[in-house]
């Protein structure tokens, strides 16, 4: 019975994963026509796809622990912020708006509109603030796809997702400021001045 429902799986992946060479044509329209998926169908394409970057950005950074390690970690790191991305938005919606989307549908948004950050994730340590532009392709992608899909008021949603990455933009600051006092921290231990002085000390 088990291997009957993963041929069926593998034969409703096939036709579902149509939908993705039609988004990356057009990620504005694309998100005005997402495919209907199902819980199985979502959940294999987004590991394998968190999986494929998480294995591409490890092997260009020459990370080989995190290129074995990914391959379990970033599929579910990716279930994991989808989820509650997703939950945030259904909830806020239900509380603010008075309306109840479905959680799947808006999972299905959240999943679309991730794919910029996630394929510029992978080469973002070449520049940081790569990611930045990530994420606002993928808030304005949500936003088309709240407005035209869930008929969602446009100022308050806007203002929401401009407050998120207001948000994301401080705290990406905040990250870059505390690395790069970390490594000249690191680099004023290991110079030779440093070193002399300890040495001195020493005797």
């Amino acid at each position: 019975m088990s291997s009957i429902n993963w041929v069926q799986l593998r034969l409703k992946l096939r036709e579902d994963i149509v939908a993705l060479p039609h988004f990356f044509r057009n990620p504005v329209q694309g998100m005005r026509t997402l495919p209907q998926w199902e819980w199985p169908t979502i959940l294999v394409l987004q590991g394998a796809f968190a999986m494929a970057c998480s294995i591409l950005a490890n092997f260009l950074e020459r990370d080989f622990f995190g290129l074995v390690t990914g391959i379990v970690v970033a599929p579910l790191t990716n279930y994991l912020m989808a989820a509650i991305v997703a939950g945030f938005f259904y909830y806020f919606f239900k509380f603010f708006f008075k309306r109840e989307i479905s959680f799947r549908q808006i999972y299905i948004h959240v999943l679309f509109a991730s794919i910029p950050l996630l394929i510029i994730s992978t080469v973002a340590f070449l520049l940081p603030p790569l990611i930045l532009l990530g994420m606002t392709t993928s808030l304005l992608l949500l936003f088309v796809g709240f407005i035209d899909n869930f008929q969602l008021p446009k100022r308050p949603i806007r203002n929401l997702l401009i407050g998120i990455l207001a948000v994301h933009v401080v705290y990406w600051g905040f990250q870059q400021v505390r690395t790069t006092s970390k490594h000249k921290s690191l680099r004023q231990k290991a110079s030779p001045e440093t070193l002399d002085i300890r040495k001195r000390i020493k005797r």
